[in-house]
C-alpha cells in the first residue's frame, strides 16, 4: 500500500471529532487513572481509535502514522498550530499526508514551508478541497512561528505512550493477581 492510499484509507474508515475520550470498556484501569491524569483519558492506540471510527487530526495522524510503521516506512508528526499531519518517506520521496482531510502533497515540510501560496492552494483544490479551506489551509502550513516536527517514527506523546502500554498490561495481569490471591485465600496450605 503506498503512503497515499494508506491516507485516503484512514481517511475513509475514521472521522473527524474533538475531545473523543477513553470508554471505560476499551482499558478500564487506563480510564479510572484518566479520572485522576486526564491526559490518560486520550487514546494513542490505533485499534482503540479505528474501532470508535472517529479522532481528533493527531488521532488520525496515529493510526496512519502505525499503518506506515507495519509496512517498513519512517514518519513524524507535524504539529501546524492545532493541527497535525505526517511526514513520511517512500521510494527517495517525502509527502505530507493528512489523514483529516484526506490530501497528500508531494513534498517534504520544510519545502512546503518555503512553496509559494498559489501553488499550495492549486494543488489542495486539484485534491477536492473548497478554495477558501485551501488558502486556510495554506496560511497554517506557512504559518512558521507555531510549526513543530516532532521526531521520526516518534509518538505524539512518548510519555503518554509508555503509560497506555502500562496500563493495557495491567488490565490483564492485576486480575489474574486478583484471582491468584483469592485462590490462595480460599484453599489454605499448612504453613510452617
Amino acid at each position: 500500500m503506498t503512503p497515499r492510499a494508506a491516507n485516503l484509507y484512514v481517511h475513509s474508515i475514521t472521522t473527524h471529532t474533538q475531545g473523543r475520550e477513553l470508554e471505560i470498556w476499551e482499558n478500564w484501569i487506563q480510564w479510572l487513572l484518566g479520572q485522576f491524569y486526564s491526559p490518560l483519558l486520550r487514546t494513542q492506540n490505533p485499534r482503540w481509535i479505528v474501532s470508535a471510527g472517529e479522532g481528533d487530526c493527531s488521532e488520525r495522524a496515529a493510526v496512519l502514522q502505525d499503518l506506515l510503521q507495519c509496512q517498513g516506512l519512517t514518519s513524524r508528526l507535524i504539529g501546524l498550530g492545532g493541527h497535525v499531519v505526517l511526514e513520511v518517506h517512500h521510494d527517495q520521496q517525502t509527502w505530507i499526508l493528512d489523514p483529516d482531510y484526506g490530501i497528500s502533497l508531494p513534498t517534504g515540510f520544510e519545502q512546503l514551508q518555503t512553496q509559494p501560496m498559489h501553488a499550495i492552494v492549486d494543488n489542495l483544490v486539484e485534491q477536492g478541497l473548497a478554495k477558501e479551506t485551501s488558502i486556510q489551509y495554506s496560511k497554517l502550513i506557512r504559518s512558521t512561528h507555531d510549526n513543530t516536527a516532532l521526531g521520526w517514527n516518534e509518538p505524539l506523546s512518548p510519555r503518554l505512550k509508555r503509560l497506555e502500554h502500562w496500563c493495557e498490561l495491567a488490565v490483564w495481569v492485576l486480575p489474574m493477581f486478583c484471582w491468584i490471591f483469592v485462590g490462595w485465600c480460599a484453599f489454605p496450605t499448612e504453613r510452617f
